[in-house]
């Protein structure tokens, strides 16, 4: 007859603890697995569309982003998955740091990215004219957004420092979080909520013209995709972090990263994809009436308008009726 040193009490949490332990990973290895997928099925078009494109702070984002954020992953895989029959409190106490800082660099990053796509320069100096307002509205939102974040992340990791330790029973380094942590998700969501508020009224100025112009369709679809994702996942882990068991705290944690990741990824891929084609032409209409259309091609269909064309590398101009609530206005096509 087998004996234990432990009670009844103290088994039966050990088979909750193993039970929760086994849900968190299996979320884990499910959100690293899609994250994985989508880059082999993503790396043709990451090639053409962001290793040969000019280096911009876009291109930098997207590559830190995307092949950091699999590395932090694999490492969380080995640390949390109980695969690691040792781990000494020096490793433990690093990575819970270094992995909850680039836990929020990354999400910067892509809130970063989003920002970005909100004040695409085409499309808002075709809706608000000159653009400079709405880049320090967001800058600033962005700013406020990762100052507070980052100053409640902070506290919750020296409050909770002490708690972190190798668990040999369930193999894990084991912690516990603050109380007030899930409040660094609100921030993030306000500015989500604005980003989309925008992306709404840019979607509503342009009209009927946003579904035959390529770009700043995949701009307004792509963007509500990511903001249903990014507003599903901080939910989950707004819920999962105050209503779940300790144990559960990394239920939505890695899963939310992998998914967002995801969705940034297929945003700009889309989005450099659909301005390297040759056949796209962006169009969109001012309050005013005006309408500013950047062509890559040497035909332009538009209903109730004429063209009056002239030789190449000269403009096109144009006058436009009145059709679709849009006052006559004169507009100019580069071609």
């Amino acid at each position: 007859m087998s004996t234990t040193p432990y009670g009844p009490e103290v088994l039966a949490s050990l088979e909750t603890a193993m039970h929760d332990a086994r849900l968190c990973i299996m979320s884990l290895v499910l959100g690293y697995a899609l994250l994985i997928y989508d880059h082999i099925l993503t790396f043709t078009d990451e090639v053409q569309f962001i290793w040969k494109a000019k280096k911009s702070p876009v291109v930098i984002m997207f590559l830190l982003n995307r092949y950091i954020t699999p590395i932090v992953l694999a490492i969380d895989l080995y640390d949390k998955g109980g695969i690691a029959t040792y781990a000494s409190h020096r490793f433990c106490i690093t990575w819970y740091f270094t992995e909850a800082m680039w836990y929020i660099t990354s999400f910067g990053i892509i809130h970063a990215l989003v920002a970005m796509r909100a004040s695409f320069k085409p499309i808002v100096m075709a809706i608000w004219g000159r653009p400079r307002w709405i880049v320090f509205l967001l800058s600033s939102l962005w700013l406020t957004y990762f100052c507070t974040s980052l100053g409640i992340l902070l506290a919750s990791l020296f409050t909770k420092a002490y708690t972190v330790h190798f668990e040999p029973l369930l193999k894990v380094c084991y912690l516990r979080i603050a109380p007030f942590l899930w409040s660094c998700w609100v921030p993030p969501l306000l500015l989500e909520i604005t980003l989309f508020s925008l992306s709404c009224i840019q979607a509503f100025q342009a009209g009927k013209f946003t579904a035959r112009t390529p770009i700043i369709h995949v701009l307004f679809r792509d963007g509500a995709l990511h903001f249903v994702v990014i507003l599903a996942c901080s939910i989950f882990n707004m819920i999962t972090w105050i209503a779940a068991p300790p144990n559960l705290v990394a239920l939505a944690k890695y899963f939310g990263l992998a998914m967002v990741n995801v969705m940034i990824s297929r945003m700009v891929i889309n989005l450099r994809s659909c301005q390297a084609q040759s056949s796209a032409h962006h169009f969109v209409a001012t309050p005013g009436g005006r309408l500013q259309i950047h062509v890559s091609t040497d035909e332009v269909e538009l209903s109730g308008i004429i063209l009056n064309s002239k030789i190449h590398d000269q403009e096109l101009e144009t006058q436009a009726g009145t059709r679709g609530g849009l006052s006559p206005a004169r507009s100019v096509f580069k071609v």
